[in-house]
């Protein structure tokens, strides 16, 4: 399934495309007509009389409901999870605004908000950051392209100072920029799959006797093409319900695209409850993936015995380990610990994150726009009895209330299990996601593509983009 109007966007700049010098992505129309700015700060709780009610789907949760969860929604190969974590990484890293110095109103404390320091979010920033000339343990500054072995599937690893006295931390790093994707194996690789296939662009180009970093600028650009089209293509089909997937992607409402922080904490929180804490891959049997990329400077399990098996993890081969949106926990965040920590952590940004809540006017207005009768068949307290009734051994209990001030996130996961397809979203949580994502790319500006990067390869899944960078 793929977004076919999207597509042919991608393929044929809009009128008024401006260039972009280090190469950002593609602009859908001309500049008067961005809308939103790429990063504003998160829309204030219109209800801040009403107190956040706690996520229950964290609080109670047993193996066997997860399992019962798993036997009805796994249907999407688990390594959608992790890419779906890298693009909510791309599309925002939020932070408590008053801690950005430049955002603090002038002559007093505004009200708590949250700030989104990515500055140009679905470009991939969480890959390049600032580019060569700002992060030379990255990037080699005579041929601007990533310090990568060809085919590795880890970034470097580089000690933090030459001396105690300089920095008195021994850890090493490895060379990402975005210390995010540092430490979980998944999303490591998949960066460095990134990295990979943008040298490849970037040594073509320079093969054709274009300069180095005029090599990075259009390998940058050619590559946030493919990203776009993944994301389109490849990603967003295996989470969209299908109504919302059919809906012309040029005619979505604006209510539908939330602003990053928002996003973050109300929509891409539900990732990070679907992987599991180890998977069987039929290489080295099973695996915390927290431990596998240590942080000494001896070799990890992932440089040594095990390696992950992407087509087999992306579904391409069969017996591939699923998962999907459910009214569930994975392990690793049950009570009273770990669970504890992400409801503190979640209470805490729903104050200054804004409209998390599916009570507030900007969430109660997307489920107005909804198609057909799903305004009705999702408002509260009709989602918490059809939830009671489909699901009476469950060890949570959501009543109206519960749902329509408790997080969004925990709202969409309920909504998921209910009336997702094939472990995807159900069609509030769909139409959020697909806005979000399509408004995030047509405020991207990016030069009109040239002769020089037409024969470039176009990889249009994620399983082609990753055989293609370790050749």
């Amino acid at each position: 399934m793929r977004d076919d109007s999207l597509a042919r966007n991608l393929r044929a700049p809009g009128p008024g495309q401006g260039g972009c010098p280090m190469g950002c992505a593609p602009l859908m129309g001309s500049l008067r007509d961005m809308g939103a700015l790429a990063s504003p700060l998160s829309q204030a709780d219109d209800r801040p009389d009403i107190g956040q009610r706690l996520p229950q789907i964290l609080l109670n949760t047993t193996p066997d409901w997860r399992a019962a969860c798993l036997e009805l929604t796994a249907h999407i190969p688990s390594g959608y999870t992790y890419l779906a974590q890298l693009m909510g990484h791309d599309m925002g890293s939020s932070v408590p605004a008053d801690s950005v110095p430049y955002t603090r109103p002038e002559g007093g404390v505004g009200p708590a908000r949250r700030y989104n320091l990515i500055d140009n979010p679905l470009t991939l920033e969480t890959v390049y950051g600032p580019g060569p000339a700002m992060l030379t343990h990255v990037y080699d500054p005579e041929t601007c392209l990533f310090r990568l072995t060809r085919g590795a599937r880890l970034a470097r690893l580089y000690g933090r100072a030459a001396g105690a006295s300089s920095d008195p931390d021994p850890r090493p790093i490895r060379a990402l920029y975005d210390e995010r994707n540092r430490d979980s194996l998944m999303l490591h690789e998949l960066t460095v799959a990134w990295m990979q296939f943008h040298n490849r662009l970037a040594r073509h180009l320079m093969a054709e006797e274009l300069e180095p970093f005029r090599a990075y600028v259009l390998a940058r650009a050619h590559a946030l093409r493919c990203w776009h089209g993944i994301l389109a293509g490849d990603l967003l089909p295996r989470f969209l319900h299908p109504q919302i997937a059919a809906l012309d992607g040029d005619a979505l409402p604006g209510c539908w695209a939330l602003d990053e922080t928002t996003l973050l904490h109300g929509l891409c929180r539900a990732f990070h409850a679907l992987p599991l804490a180890a998977y069987h891959l039929g290489r080295s049997g099973l695996h915390n993936l927290g431990t596998l990329l240590k942080r000494g400077y001896a070799p990890s399990e992932a440089e040594t015995d095990w390696h992950i098996d992407w087509p087999l993890f992306l579904g391409a081969s069969p017996g591939a380990p699923l998962t999907g949106i459910s009214a569930s926990v994975a392990p690793e965040l049950r009570a009273p610990v770990t669970a504890a920590a992400v409801i503190a952590l979640d209470n805490r940004s729903a104050a200054e994150a804004g409209s998390l809540r599916p009570g507030n006017d900007p969430i109660r207005a997307a489920i107005a726009a909804l198609p057909g009768d799903w305004p009705t068949r999702i408002a509260p307290a009709r989602l918490a009895d059809d939830f009671a009734a489909a699901h009476p051994q469950a060890p949570i209990r959501i009543d109206a209330e519960g749902l329509e001030w408790g997080p969004l996130y925990q709202f969409l996961m309920v909504e998921a299990q209910l009336h997702g397809r094939l472990g995807g979203f159900g069609p509030l949580g769909s139409a959020l996601l697909r806005g979000s994502v399509l408004g995030s790319i047509r405020r991207v500006v990016l030069a009109p593509e040239t002769e020089a990067t037409a024969g470039l390869p176009r990889p249009a899944t994620m399983l082609e983009l990753i055989t293609l960078a370790r050749q």
